[in-house]
């Protein structure tokens, strides 16, 4: 089933819960859903606008007990931008709040768990090969990232690569056919253990394992660009970002996984510091399918092609504030 259907069906059902258990029931134009405590709110809303209001006593409620709620219907209604929240008595007219899409997937503090988000000051600082740029700040180790996709009723999760869980699974993958196909690394265990020590040991790159429910489907190495050989072939900025990728386990190839990925890796990215504008790629020009999910999804564009020694690349870019329009949606 693609994602469209399946928000599709998601929303033309009678009744659900959020992945906590709290409940919702539909009504002839919108929703009762379930507050902890069992207070019920009402939401107005009719599919394929793009506001929708909160109803009901929501005064002294903390915006935790909301934040679920704006997420599952930001998520499964891509058109959905803004959400009003009124009160009982209230003029209709008057909210006691209002959130935009791109003001609520900006908060790191629902899904982010990294220990960046833009805090770490600029230090402009020089390689030994004389490249000016800033200081980058070591990642944090374990889980960096979480995030329910309502289309896959499940999560995705972002953590560190640790060499001694995670090796002889990476070694596996990178040894696939397809995978050897556009990584052209295959080998055998200590040739990857050589791999990985070098991506750790690079203050531009770190290696992440991507799960959904807790189990590991992918390897994503995420890159700041300034620092990396794609940034003479794209003007590349202090706070650019990009990520190579490879999905080993064959359960979750196919669009709806993808875009639930992808989404969720370059929300990643964004939600890490607040000054990354602009995210890039340079897939191989012939990897056509990868190509495909790229410029059908949240922001992504394939800009032009340029030759590589070892490739002829996509150069690839995503920006910022389209990005947080788009997002959500799967």
């Amino acid at each position: 089933m693609n994602s469209l259907a399946a928000r599709t069906e998601s929303m033309n059902r009678r009744s659900g819960t959020l992945p906590d258990g709290r409940r919702w029931d539909a009504l002839e134009r919108g929703f009762h859903c379930q507050l902890n405590g069992g207070i019920l709110i009402a939401i107005d809303y009719i599919p394929g606008g793009e506001s929708a209001r909160i109803k009901g006593p929501v005064d002294g409620i903390a915006d935790a007990e909301l934040d679920q709620w704006f997420d599952w219907l930001f998520a499964l209604n891509p058109a959905l931008q803004r959400i009003v929240v009124s009160a009982p008595g209230r003029i209709r007219t008057t909210a006691v709040k209002e959130i935009s899409r791109v003001d609520f997937y900006s908060r790191p503090e629902l899904w982010y768990r990294g220990n960046n988000g833009g805090n770490f000051p600029l230090q402009w600082v020089e390689s030994e090969s004389g490249l000016r740029h800033p200081l980058r700040l070591a990642p944090l180790r374990g889980e960096i990232y979480r995030r329910h996709f309502y289309s896959l009723g499940m999560d995705l999760s972002l953590r560190h690569l640790d060499p001694e869980q995670d090796l002889e699974l990476f070694t596996q993958w990178m040894n696939q056919r397809r995978v050897a196909r556009f990584w052209e690394e295959a080998g055998d265990i200590a040739k990857q253990r050589r791999y990985i020590d070098q991506v750790l040991q690079d203050p531009h790159k770190s290696p992440l394992i991507a799960s959904f429910d807790d189990v590991p489907f992918g390897y994503f190495e995420i890159y700041w660009a300034m620092e990396d050989r794609i940034a003479p072939h794209c003007d590349a900025q202090p706070y650019d970002r990009g990520f190579h990728l490879l999905v080993g386990n064959k359960r979750f190839l196919g669009n709806r996984f993808t875009r639930a990925w992808l989404n969720g890796v370059s929300h990643f990215l964004f939600l890490d510091d607040n000054r990354t504008q602009t995210l890039v790629g340079e897939p191989r020009a012939d990897n056509i399918a990868m190509l495909k999910y790229l410029n059908e999804t949240f922001g992504w564009q394939k800009i032009t092609e340029f030759d590589f020694p070892h490739k002829r690349a996509a150069l690839v870019q995503c920006e910022r504030d389209i990005f947080f329009r788009a997002m959500g949606g799967v």
